[in-house]
């Protein structure tokens, strides 16, 4: 069974699988017992094992992933029954003011010497001594909604007449066109009045079908004549192979080294998990959708990951050696706009370490642009005058448009970069990744996962040689024994509206 070294650190291969509890304790290490061996750990609480595994894993530096760690702060999961992974949810959407659709006789200028005419909304909005506009700053004749709506073929009619100061004010004609939108600016009464107005438009919601669920696996069996090699193997006073890994917590102010476990088991078991989260992780980024057939012919489907999503949002594309920050000006902006107040705005930007570097050039050249008179020594970096350096590079800026805007590495646009990724100077190509833009706390993006089977199905297949104590009934007369684990896991965007792609145009 493999075994692996990792000095200092907690997760430390150092004990034999097949020895009691009671070997430990006399070794200082504490008991390695059912109660903290991790898959009984996980069996418990088997909600909460993405995060457990995760930052176990990370604690102790076996591994570590950035993209995992922002998809599981982005909220709970999203549960679904399916195993398909089809699942409908709803996003916020802004109401959708009532459109002109039919304006049935219409008169040359309607309104004039308090004429009644007739407007056919798309939507049954407005009552009896609505005033409603179509133009904020340039109708100077306002509508006045004398009737309540009647059906009207796909619509609603109402009478009206023109809001006017005089008798021959009425109402433009370009401002009835098929198609425009009006809103209520209030409602007008008198003495005697009992006509209100109703509570208007409110903002509703869109429901969106999403298939994104997926199941991966991995499998490693271990025959008997591999488990009785001890070639190049650590083995204890005894003689038997070190294949468990541990993980500990020292207490720094104790004396010595007093280690507390908090979990173990073999490592083989360990590195499937790694390698399960390798998968998720890169399922989850950059997993497409499409259809395939398994190891028989039996039909399979792919979904997609994150990176395929992004691209139903907003996508900006530029030429080599042509990125400024006017490009984020210009789509932040148009997506701040109407949306989120000047004060509130606040954008970070997921990107890759060419992006981190691209990203510090456009800002400096911005700078430099604007002709500051800065002073030097507050650049200046050296304890005397003939061991000087500079520090001069940016990783964030701030305008009207958008707010402070942030500049996050995100590893796992780094990692596994092939011949045909990497661009004529040897990088990976800039890629400007925006979440959300919505000013909300969290991504913008949610783990989905399959309600009806826990995190990370383990199961373990004894032959004539497994793990543990030595076997007197076997499970069958195979000469081996198989680890296996699968999950289902997938990734959705709540709203690719509010994402953006910054990245150049592909020359693949």
């Amino acid at each position: 069974m493999a075994n692996q070294n990792i000095p200092r650190v907690n997760g430390r291969v150092l004990a034999n699988a097949h020895m009691t509890s009671s070997y430990y304790s006399k070794n200082g290490l504490g008991k390695l017992t059912d109660k903290n061996f991790v898959e009984t750990m996980l069996r418990t609480k088997p909600d909460q094992y993405d995060k457990m595994m995760l930052r176990l894993f990370t604690d102790t530096r076996l591994y570590s992933n950035d993209l995992l760690d922002l998809v599981m702060k982005s909220g709970k999961p999203f549960q679904v029954n399916d195993p398909n992974g089809v699942f409908t949810y709803k996003i916020k959407k802004r109401a959708e003011l009532p459109k002109v659709i039919a304006t049935p006789s219409l008169p040359a200028k309607p309104g004039i010497d308090g004429q009644e005419f007739e407007i056919v909304f798309d939507k049954n909005v407005f009552v009896v001594n609505d005033i409603i506009s179509a133009h904020r700053y340039e109708q100077e004749t306002l509508v006045q909604i004398v009737s309540d709506a009647e059906r009207f073929q796909n619509g609603f009619k109402y009478k009206c007449r023109a809001a006017g100061a005089t008798a021959s004010d009425f109402v433009n004609t370009r401002f009835l066109s098929v198609g425009v939108e009006y809103f209520k600016v209030g409602n007008v009464l008198g003495e005697y009045s009992t006509s209100f107005s109703s509570l208007g438009v409110f903002d509703g919601n869109l429901e969106v079908m999403a298939d994104v669920l997926s199941q991966y696996g991995v499998e490693h069996t271990i025959t008997d004549w591999a488990d009785a090699t001890k070639l190049g193997m650590q083995t204890d006073a005894t003689g038997n192979p070190m294949d468990i890994t541990y993980y500990s917590v020292t207490d720094p102010n104790a004396q010595g080294e007093k280690t507390k476990i908090v979990g173990w088991e073999p490592t083989v078991s360990r590195l499937l998990r790694m390698e399960m989260m390798r998968m998720k992780a890169n399922m989850l980024m950059w997993g497409r959708q499409g259809n395939s057939v398994d190891e028989k012919g039996r039909p399979t489907r792919m979904k997609s990951g994150l990176w395929q999503q992004l691209h139903l949002g907003n996508v900006i594309y530029y030429d080599r050696g042509q990125f400024s920050l006017n490009l984020i000006r210009a789509a932040i902006g148009d997506l701040f706009y109407n949306r989120v107040l000047i004060k509130d705005r606040y954008v970070k930007i997921y990107t890759n370490r060419a992006g981190m570097e691209l990203a510090s050039a456009a800002i400096r050249k911005d700078f430099n642009n604007q002709n500051f008179m800065v002073s030097a020594d507050k650049f200046l970096d050296g304890k005397d005058r003939t061991k000087q350096g500079y520090a001069f590079q940016f990783d964030h800026f701030m305008t009207t448009e958008t707010g402070p805007v942030e500049f996050v590495e995100l590893e796992q646009l780094n990692e596994n970069a092939t011949f045909l990724e990497l661009g004529p100077n040897k990088k990976t190509p800039p890629i400007f990744i925006i979440l959300d833009v919505s000013g909300q706390e969290d991504a913008g993006i949610r783990e989905v996962k399959l309600a009806t089977r826990p995190n990370m199905y383990y199961q373990y297949i004894p032959g004539s040689v497994g793990f543990g104590s030595q076997q007197t009934v076997i499970a069958s007369k195979d000469p081996y024994s198989t680890y296996i684990m699968k999950d289902f896991s997938g990734i959705f965007l709540e709203d690719p509206t509010r994402t953006v792609i910054i990245k150049e145009y592909p020359r693949v």
